[in-house]
């Protein structure tokens, strides 16, 4: 019987997934894309029904993640509901209440808001212990933010930011507490865009809290809890936010193969070249070896087995083998690889990208050899 079941939703979602493809294929220019795949139900899928989302775990999100990018051919606007799904709904399922549940995660869910997660300081980057956001209780039991954070994604279109302030002094450990924060919050301001040269569609902004006053009842876990929520957060972004590129690399390869099967060089189909056939094989090694990586880890998270190791070795994994797939790409094209229609010096700039969002490969590096011991 259970196999009949598990078999009946197989069917079910790749029902699904194949018009979530369809409907991925008209959002290239459509700016209400967001909203329109939120409403099928994307950014629900690995949230537990008892708190609204559709509970079918993380291995299904990665998969829907990875068939929009593919389809869409668009690497900013999944890379940005990822960074909801991991670094702002992960930690209101694990550290919010039932009110803050229905007062921000249900919305995020359901695509009528967007989050951002805010972290990132312009002197300390990775260095916690140098967080000067500040955030101070007052008598009314209200507290005032002051500080500034940058590379916020989502910054300039989000309606509620998951901000990490300092409440004490000392390790950040114990110093550190997170807060939600409305964007309508009066001493909220958030910067203009950010320009970049990656992750097109993706929009990153700094935000300044000037005196920014956020009722206790925000406050998301325990007074001294921001690094637990930092933790969590970072443990499934880290192993989930490079989902969609395994799209990328598939459609990308997919395009490359077409171009070497359909042009010829000295008369013969460069397909037929030794040197193009390898480079085809490479990537796909690359494209295979990321995809067994990030699944097996999605199915690690599906039992509730997912730790801080496995991610980082996801992370730095994934991002290692799409940085190679991509170094072999532009030699597919020639001087081609130039023109925008191949999309292969556009796909290497994501991939240059990968090694620094979510932690630096080498802090990746670092937590992994901890890990072992050393």
């Amino acid at each position: 019987m259970k196999d009949h079941q598990s078999h009946l939703f197989e069917e079910e979602f790749t029902g699904w997934l194949a018009g979530l493809r369809a409907l991925a294929d008209k959002c290239r220019e459509d700016d209400g894309a967001w909203r329109k795949v939120a409403s099928q139900g994307l950014l629900s899928l690995a949230a537990p029904e008892a708190a609204g989302g559709a509970g079918v775990g993380y291995e299904a999100a990665c998969l829907a993640l990875e068939a929009f990018a593919e389809e869409s051919g668009l690497s900013g606007l999944p890379f940005a509901m990822a960074a909801q799904m991991w670094a702002c709904q992960e930690p209101l399922l694990e550290f919010g209440n039932k009110a803050q549940h229905d007062r921000y995660l249900a919305p995020l869910m359901a695509g009528t808001a967007v989050g951002a997660f805010a972290a990132t300081e312009y002197d300390s980057g990775s260095d916690l212990l140098s967080l000067r956001t500040r955030a101070d209780q007052h008598g009314d039991g209200r507290w005032r933010l002051s500080g500034a954070k940058t590379f916020v994604t989502n910054g300039p279109t989000a309606d509620v930011f998951l901000i990490l302030a300092r409440t004490a002094e000392g390790s950040a450990l114990f110093g550190l507490t997170a807060f939600l924060v409305r964007r309508e919050t009066p001493g909220l301001h958030i910067g203009k865009v950010i320009d970049k040269t990656a992750l097109a569609g993706a929009q990153l902004s700094s935000l300044h809290l000037d005196d920014c006053v956020v009722d206790d009842a925000d406050r998301l876990g325990g007074t001294s809890g921001g690094f637990a929520v930092l933790m969590h957060a970072m443990r499934y972004e880290r192993a989930f936010i490079l989902a969609p590129t395994l799209g990328l690399m598939a459609g990308a390869l997919r395009q490359a193969i077409e171009h070497v099967r359909s042009r010829t060089q000295f008369g013969q189909p460069l397909g037929s070249y030794e040197t193009i056939r390898q480079r085809l094989v490479r990537m796909h090694m690359s494209l295979t070896s990321a995809r067994e990586v990030l699944y097996a880890t999605a199915r690690r998270a599906d039992r509730g087995a997912l730790d801080h190791g496995r991610s980082s070795l996801t992370k730095l994994h994934v991002s290692t083998e799409f940085n190679r797939f991509c170094q072999e790409l532009p030699d597919l094209y020639g001087g081609y690889a130039l023109l925008p229609e191949t999309g292969a010096t556009a796909l290497l700039a994501d991939a240059v990208a990968s090694r620094y969002y979510s932690g630096t490969s080498d802090m990746q590096m670092k937590i992994i050899a901890e890990g072992l011991g050393l």
